[in-house]
């Protein structure tokens, strides 16, 4: 511990403080300071001295971006590996790029923060100078809330700066956000659907209110058909082209949900399809037998040589591509039977949704009919029923205009 002038610079003194021993044996990490003035030293020293009882002034000194890879590194064995690629995916794409990345952590205040977001709101990934919306922010905020939470646990920071920067409104009108489809709608797309390669998974989606990757990891072990009953204990993450089955994300995620007569048949058909199936393709050696209610059906040429039979785990990718091509079918479907009926080519609008918006006409179907919210929450795997209540409140503030009528005739 030092204050000294420097010979060359009158009236400006270097503060010198030794950090904590990071090692036994080691030596201790040298901080150094220049200021002007020699009660402004005196201070500073003082105040190094003070937040070096409460941890190390090097692990202060290090940057943003630097801290996020070892936080990321850390929570490896704590979450799943595609929850942690879509952190790593904050921390490279907004964090690093802006400046807020390069600078000391002890230097991550409010101002940094909202500057940050205003930043990002403005120019985008990698500052590429192309403007994304406030719900983007949204999400970069809660990653960077969480790393800076954990250099406050670890004594680097004495509160967490995203605490009082919040991240910017969304103002946008709520049509702009994609709300699924209605009911009706849904059950059209099904008939549309008839014969296509997702017609039977889309079918149960609509019947369950299941995720896709609750879909895709679905195994014959976990339908009940005597009882009527799925058991959801799974789902299909893919990260980096690496495909593995996980449990669910949360204990509520993890669940048995009931199915009625309408799904069952589905399941059974589905079943003897796959029965059919396996007997063509099983004598080439093109069947896997694996156990999925939703495999693969179509056998592929792999990467190099040889062949990826039918009957394997149908991926996210692989069934987001089939998706595409059946919804271009029941477009296809939609058209000719707008234009029998007097409509124009230039006025058709295609439907542009996927599995997941069979999911939402489910909890609509089921909260218009007066299944209990709570209930509905839990069939859904929702973390509370007060998610519930928050992405179907239009369900809700229907309901709350029923009887107006009956009273305006009282008038």
């Amino acid at each position: 511990m030092s204050v000294t002038e420097l010979a060359d610079r009158p009236g400006c003194y270097l503060v010198v403080v030794y950090d904590r021993v990071a090692e036994p044996g080691s030596r201790p990490a040298k901080v150094q300071r220049v200021v002007k003035g020699q009660r402004a030293a005196e201070k500073l020293e003082r105040d190094l001295l003070k937040e070096r009882d409460k941890g190390s002034l090097v692990a202060r000194a290090q940057t943003l971006a630097e801290y996020a890879d070892r936080y990321l590194a850390s929570r490896k064995a704590e979450v799943s590996a595609q929850t942690l690629a879509g952190y790593r995916n904050v921390v490279d794409r907004y964090v690093k790029p802006f400046p807020i990345g390069s600078l000391r952590l002890d230097a991550v205040d409010r101002t940094a923060v909202a500057t940050f977001y205003a930043d990002v709101l403005a120019n985008g990934a990698r500052r590429r100078g192309v403007a994304i919306q406030p719900a983007t922010v949204r999400g970069i905020h809660r990653v960077l809330a969480m790393i800076l939470a954990r250099a406050c646990d670890d004594g680097l920071l004495h509160r967490n700066p995203c605490n009082l920067a919040k991240p910017p409104k969304d103002d946008r009108v709520q049509e702009d956000a994609e709300p699924g489809v209605d009911p009706e709608t849904a059950r059209r797309f099904l008939v549309l659907a008839e014969g296509t390669p997702i017609h039977a998974v889309a079918a149960v989606a609509l019947g369950t209110g299941l995720r896709r990757s609750e879909l895709i990891a679905l195994r014959w072990s976990d339908v009940d058909l005597e009882a009527g009953e799925i058991d959801v204990n799974g789902k299909i993450e893919q990260v980096d082209g690496h495909v593995e089955r996980k449990a669910p994300k949360t204990k509520r995620s993890r669940r048995k949900v009931p199915f009625g007569a309408a799904v069952a048949a589905v399941l059974r058909r589905q079943r003897s399809m796959l029965a059919e199936r396996r007997l063509k393709y099983v004598k080439d050696g093109l069947w896997a037998d694996e156990p999925w209610v939703f495999p693969s059906v179509r056998s592929s040429a792999a990467k190099g040589d040889g062949v990826l039979p039918a009957g394997r785990l149908w991926t996210p990718s692989a069934f987001a591509q089939e998706w595409r091509r059946s919804m271009r079918q029941v477009n296809g479907r939609r058209l000719g039977e707008w234009v029998d009926a007097g409509g124009t080519v230039e006025d058709f609008e295609p439907w542009e949704f996927g599995v997941h918006a069979l999911r939402h006409a489910y909890a609509t179907a089921q909260l218009a009919a007066g299944v209990r919210d709570e209930l509905v929450s839990r069939r859904m795997g929702h973390s509370s029923s007060l998610v519930t209540r928050k992405v179907y409140s239009h369900v809700t503030e229907a309901e709350q205009r029923e009887g107006v009528d009956v009273a305006d005739g009282l008038l």
